[in-house]
C-alpha cells in the first residue's frame, strides 16, 4: 500500500510538471502571436502613417515624432481633427491593401494592445530603433504611443465615433436635453 502511494505520488508530480510545461508552451505561443501580430502593426500601419505624417510636415520621422508628442497629437486625436483627409486616405488602395494583410488586428481589443505594450515596444526597437529612442527619451511619449496605438486601431478598424448633435424633436434631442 505504501509503494501504491508513492507511485500516485510520483504521478501526480509528473501530472503538474506537464501542466507547467503545456502552460509554458502556451504562453511562449502567445508571445510569438503578439510579436507577429504586433510586427504587422508596426510595419504595415504605424510606419506608413509616421512617414506620411513627414512627408507632409517636409521633416524627418524623428522630428516629426517629437513634435507629436509634445503637442500630444495622437493619431486618433489627428484622425478626428481631419475626417476628410482621412476618408480620402482610407480610400486609397495601398491602404486598403494593408489594411486587408493586417486585418487580424481588427479583432485585438485596447485592451490588447495595452497588455503586450512592451512587446509592441520592443518590435518598434528592433524595426526603428530611432523612434524608438525618441519615444523613451521625450516626456509622455510612451504614453503618446500607447494612445496613438490604439487611438491608429479603432481608427482603421473601429466603429466611427463622430461629433454630431443629435436631431432635435419638439425641442429637445433624442438624448432628452431641452434646447431653448
Amino acid at each position: 500500500m505504501e509503494k501504491l502511494m508513492e507511485e500516485i505520488q510520483s504521478l501526480e508530480a509528473d501530472i503538474a510538471e506537464l501542466e507547467e510545461n503545456i502552460k509554458a508552451k502556451a504562453s511562449a505561443k502567445a508571445t510569438a502571436l503578439a510579436r507577429m501580430q504586433a510586427r504587422i502593426f508596426l510595419e504595415r500601419i504605424f510606419a506608413p502613417y509616421i512617414d506620411g505624417v513627414c512627408l507632409a510636415w517636409g521633416v524627418s520621422p524623428e522630428e516629426a515624432l517629437r513634435i507629436l508628442i509634445k503637442e500630444e497629437a495622437t493619431f486618433g486625436k489627428i484622425a478626428a481633427d481631419n475626417p476628410a483627409e482621412l476618408k480620402e486616405l482610407l480610400n486609397h488602395p495601398p491602404i486598403k491593401a494593408l489594411l486587408d494583410i493586417a486585418s487580424p488586428l481588427k479583432d485585438v481589443t485596447n485592451d490588447w494592445v495595452n497588455e503586450k505594450m512592451g512587446i509592441l515596444f520592443e518590435v518598434m526597437a528592433n524595426l526603428r530603433p530611432s523612434l524608438a529612442k525618441i519615444i523613451v527619451d521625450t516626456p509622455g511619449g510612451r504614453e503618446w504611443f500607447a494612445d496613438s496605438l490604439t487611438g491608429l486601431k479603432d481608427i482603421l478598424y473601429g466603429k466611427p465615433k463622430l461629433n454630431i448633435e443629435p436631431p432635435l424633436v419638439n425641442g429637445e434631442n433624442v438624448g432628452g436635453t431641452k434646447h431653448v
